[in-house]
């Protein structure tokens, strides 16, 4: 899973192609969406993303 510049796991609500938060995303480029705007993110990964934000919650606490 990818992190933020925080030091966080990704926000649930990031873009579906990178880490990166719709406001702050403008355009981006990665190897397997190429240039993207910000695209919503399925259900699944925003669940994995809350999972994966709970557990590492868990670890620090």
């Amino acid at each position: 899973m990818s992190t933020s510049t925080r030091g966080t796991s990704t926000t649930p609500a990031a873009c579906r192609h990178c880490p990166v938060p719709e406001r702050e995303h403008m355009q981006r480029w990665t190897q397997a969406a190429g240039w993207h705007t910000w695209t919503p993110p399925t259900d699944a990964q925003r669940l994995a993303r809350m999972r994966a934000r709970q557990a590492q919650r868990q670890e620090t606490a």
